[in-house]
């Protein structure tokens, strides 16, 4: 990382540039957008930088130079990210519940083991959830080559459960698949010998069921079309069902929560969701409307009632004060804008994908029109050309391949 920064003097931060074509580009998040696979490269030097200076910046006691290296890892950020966190940093805003700085502090299986305790419970509605404390957070690997899986706010409860709860900032792809992975790899580690343990005191009887909650900020278009007929926004699966309509209790419970349509309905001042009794879960509500945005002001209104959420709250601030705490959710800030900059890549590569397989089809139906009224091949040829802007070569391949000879 030579020449990226000097360790005893100001930061170079222009000096984050690669040669790409004959020309140095600026290595800003957005720049995936422009570089297609060659991001990835570059993205090791901006992590490494970012790492660099996050480190520097935890060790840092001199507040002036504390607020530079700040300003320094603001400034590679884009205007909107850069703006969201700068709120944050200069106290306007509180940081987000669903940040991993903050959510794995607030909701700790150690330190805050009765909130964690109060929302599992009354997310999953079983009254029995006590917390015994955290376990790894990595997951089971059968091999060094097996992509690990790392666990956001893992506990294992006292009754022998291990249970996972997923703070989703982010619009997640595939949720269903990732979430049954996640229950699969901490079912396997329900059913590995923990130390002090024989192998035989470990069966299929014995082996305790599995819990994950996922808390969504962003709901997925399945949830969504859902909410067009149902006002339900937290979804248990509890069982597996046949086809003939046998079913059995699944040893993983997994918990869907949809944050953004429970804030949407707190806000409207209605609750789709009730306890086993029929009963409104209005504090359950108030609590994961805190989650989906800590900054609403009549969330925080609602919430200051509740002892246990103002004591969520304090909390909050006084680590949005905390040196090392506000390096760390830069840090968060810049791998969640680089990470949501790979997506919005590769789903324009995708976007752009599918222009060309439905302009090739668009050329494909007007050739074989042009044939059924009996145009000639060569003028299909030309309109072929004409219309699509085709050069001569291409449109001879495109004639070859749907022009059908008599």
């Amino acid at each position: 990382m030579q020449g990226i920064f000097n360790r005893r003097k100001h930061f170079d931060i222009m000096g984050l540039r690669v040669i790409m074509k004959g020309k140095e580009n600026f290595l800003s998040p957005a720049a995936v957008r422009n570089t297609g696979r060659e991001h990835y490269y570059m993205d090791k030097q901006r992590k490494q930088a970012v790492s660099d200076i996050v480190e520097l910046l935890i060790k840092e006691q001199d507040n002036e130079r504390i607020n530079e290296y700040e300003n320094q890892l603001l400034g590679m950020l884009e205007e909107q990210d850069r703006n969201e966190i700068a709120d944050v940093l200069a106290g306007r805003k509180l940081p987000s519940l669903l940040s991993d700085t903050i959510a794995k502090r607030i909701f700790s299986a150690d330190s805050h083991r009765e909130r964690l305790a109060y929302l599992l419970k009354n997310v999953l509605q079983d009254a029995s959830i006590e917390i015994e404390g955290s376990y790894a957070n990595e997951g089971f690997m059968q091999s060094k080559d097996s992509k690990k899986i790392i666990f956001d706010e893992p506990a294992k409860l006292k009754d022998g459960r291990h249970s996972d709860t997923e703070f989703q900032i982010s619009l997640q792809d595939f949720i269903f698949k990732r979430a049954e992975l996640y229950a699969s790899d901490m079912l396997m580690l329900s059913y590995s010998v923990e130390e002090g343990q024989r192998k035989s005191g470990i069966s299929y009887s014995n082996t305790p069921g599995v819990l994950l909650v996922v808390l969504m900020k962003n709901s997925p278009r399945e949830f969504k079309k859902f909410n067009e007929t149902s006002e339900r926004y937290i979804h248990r699966f509890t069982k597996r069902t046949a086809d003939s309509g046998l079913s059995f209790d699944s040893m993983m419970t997994i918990v869907f929560v949809q944050l953004d349509e429970c804030l949407k309905q707190f806000r409207e001042n209605r609750n789709g969701e009730h306890d086993n009794n029929g009963n409104n879960l209005d504090e359950l509500q108030v609590l994961l409307s805190l989650i989906a945005d800590i900054n609403d002001e009549k969330v925080l209104e609602s919430a200051k009632d509740k002892n246990f959420m103002k004591a969520i709250i304090a909390e909050v601030k006084e680590l949005s004060e905390n040196k090392e705490v506000r390096a760390m959710l830069l840090a968060e800030k810049y791998a969640q804008a680089d990470m949501n900059a790979v997506r919005s890549y590769e789903r324009n590569e995708g976007r752009e994908e599918g222009i060309v397989k439905g302009r090739e089809e668009g050329i494909k139906g007007m050739i074989e029109t042009c044939q059924e009224l009996g145009l000639s091949r060569n003028l299909t040829s030309a309109k072929v050309s004409k219309k699509y802007f085709l050069d001569g070569i291409y449109t001879e391949d495109l004639m070859q391949k749907y022009w059908k000879e008599a």
